[in-house]
């Protein structure tokens, strides 16, 4: 396969992996945070109602020995309230990363001098906590922000896109009714959103879709693609109740089955026009490997969080690029600062669909950074949202935003 790169060149992979090669960093603190962001209105998903949005933050303190300057590396930790869609729930990244993962850091650094590592050095921690790629990949984040601070970088300008924009995609929680789904979708295009993604339950399936085609034949102005979203809701005996979901148009189906139901999903791929788009299911780059070389998914979910961080998911973005299979990059409803790093893999090149790149103050009454740049294009209509072109993955949080919402709060013994 041919790694993806940014003009001539390393690959992406190798920027990445180099980056903390350049300027040292001494790692002098670390600390986690909790906190619970309200949403703007309830998230409605197959298996229940969600109103705020609990996440656990990774800060590092560090000094670059040279100047003694201080640089900060912030990562967030993508975990939900509970575990219905992956192993880790807040509770249990949180104490992966305070008993496990940070300790693991701080003894990588000690064993150099107490440096922090580089990106490519930092993978094989991973190791010390298996099954755990929410936490690592808020670690690596974390370690990736102070990198790019130190050398004064944005991470789009690492990955090749600096000043990019993207089309993004909106999301649309389960409705009450058929006219309360049209009305958020009427919003979201409206705003500008080139594609809406709507959560499907069993038995409305039909009805919410019908309504979808029904809108978009009458509606004035532009009319954004629509794709479904099941959360694993639907079980093997359901084959028919999807597959008279074909034939609407849709840009995809995603996630209909549970995460290791694979044969559902191959038998729903032999029978469906509409591609099958894995998202839970696709934890790991092998995971993806598995799911598209035996006819499980035709289309897939790219979330650098669920794939245990950037560096998987610049994996599985080569893979797929290099193979011709559709990909685009989801969100899980993440503050501002996770949503800048899924803002800058989804301006990648090769990415298929419109991601779940909405800006946070579209879900969230409040962010832990400020709003990110976008634009409405004159002519098309399209929103626009930019990469962040900061130094480091995204802004640092505000202080009063953390302290106004947080839970706990604990410093960690991780100094090298």
């Amino acid at each position: 396969m041919e790694p993806t790169t940014a003009g001539d060149g390393p690959t992406l992979r190798q920027r990445w992996d180099e980056l903390g090669t350049a300027v040292a960093l001494v790692l002098e603190r670390a600390e986690l945070v909790e906190v619970d962001l309200p949403f703007l209105a309830p998230v409605g998903t197959a298996v229940g109602s969600h109103r705020s949005r609990p996440l656990v933050l990774v800060h590092l303190g560090c000094r670059v020995p040279a100047t003694g300057e201080r640089v900060d590396g912030w990562g967030e930790c993508a975990a939900l309230g509970d575990t219905t869609y992956d192993g880790e729930d807040v509770g249990i990244a949180w104490d992966t990363l305070a008993d496990v993962l940070l300790p693991a850091l701080g003894s990588a650094a000690r064993s150099v001098g107490g440096m922090l590592p580089s990106l490519g050095s930092l993978r094989r921690l991973s190791s010390a906590a298996p099954g755990r790629p929410l936490s690592f990949a808020a670690l690596e984040a974390a370690v990736a922000d102070a990198h790019l601070r130190a050398a004064d970088r944005s991470l789009a300008d690492l990955l090749g896109v600096p000043g990019a924009e993207v089309a993004p995609g909106a999301v649309v929680g389960a409705s009450g009714s058929t006219r309360e789904l049209t009305a958020a979708v009427a919003r979201r295009a409206a705003e500008g959103y080139v594609r809406v993604k709507v959560k499907i339950v069993p038995g409305s399936e039909l009805a919410t879709v019908s309504a979808l085609a029904d809108w978009a034949a009458t509606a004035a102005g532009n009319v954004p693609w629509f794709q479904v979203d099941a959360n694993g809701a639907y079980g093997p005996d359901d084959l028919d109740r999807l597959v008279a979901l074909d034939g609407f148009g849709l840009l995809c189906i995603e996630q209909p089955f549970a995460r290791d139901d694979l044969d559902s999903h191959r038998a729903l791929a032999a029978r469906m026009a509409t591609p099958v788009c894995l998202d839970e299911s696709l934890d790991s780059p092998e995971a993806v490997e598995e799911a598209v070389s035996t006819g499980a998914c035709s289309v897939v979910c790219v979330k650098p969080a669920r794939l245990g961080g950037v560096a998987s998911a610049l994996d599985v973005v080569d893979r797929c690029s290099s193979t011709g299979v559709p990909w685009w990059v989801g969100g899980m409803f993440e503050s501002g600062i996770g949503r800048r790093v899924t803002t800058v893999l989804g301006a990648l090149p090769g990415a298929s669909l419109p991601g779940d790149l909405a800006p946070p103050g579209t879900y969230l009454s409040t962010d832990l950074v400020g709003s990110q740049a976008c634009r409405v294009e004159p002519g098309t209509g399209r929103l626009l949202v930019a990469v962040s072109d900061v130094p480091g993955s995204s802004p640092g949080p505000e202080e009063r935003v953390l302290a106004a919402h947080q839970v706990r709060r604990a410093d960690v013994p991780a100094a090298g």
